[in-house]
């Protein structure tokens, strides 16, 4: 089982591959990812969480995003600050990042406000 970071990592490259396969969409849900895919339902999985094999540890904020997105944009992170207080956030330039669950919420809260530039629905946490 692969720690969360690397996790993400792996799930962004996938979600490069799906999105060229898709006319540059991304899946509905990140779970999609595993039919087209080496990614099993343990890479969706936190081993620091309490969520059941075949669910996901992470929210995906990613399936209205394209290639119009900024790369402060949030295309996964943890469900909860697992990891001593913190979350790992995935941006869609697919940088892994660990904040504090202070910089996790500034994070979110800037997603938001790129969503709403570009005429998307703001997400809650």
């Amino acid at each position: 089982m692969s720690h969360c970071d690397d996790s993400l990592r792996k799930i962004y490259n996938v979600l490069q591959t799906y999105q060229q396969n898709h006319d540059g969409k991304n899946p509905a849900c990140l779970l999609d990812l595993i039919e087209d895919s080496e990614l099993n339902v343990w890479d969706f999985v936190c081993p620091n969480c309490d969520v059941p094999v075949g669910q996901s540890s992470y929210i995906y904020r990613g399936e209205d995003l394209d290639q119009s997105a900024k790369k402060e944009m949030i295309l996964a992170y943890d469900k909860n600050p697992v990891h001593k207080g913190r979350r790992n956030i995935l941006f869609v330039n697919g940088e892994v990042l660990r904040p504090p669950e202070s910089v996790f919420e500034s994070a979110i809260r800037k997603d938001n406000a790129c969503r709403e530039s570009l005429g998307l629905s703001q997400k809650p946490i």
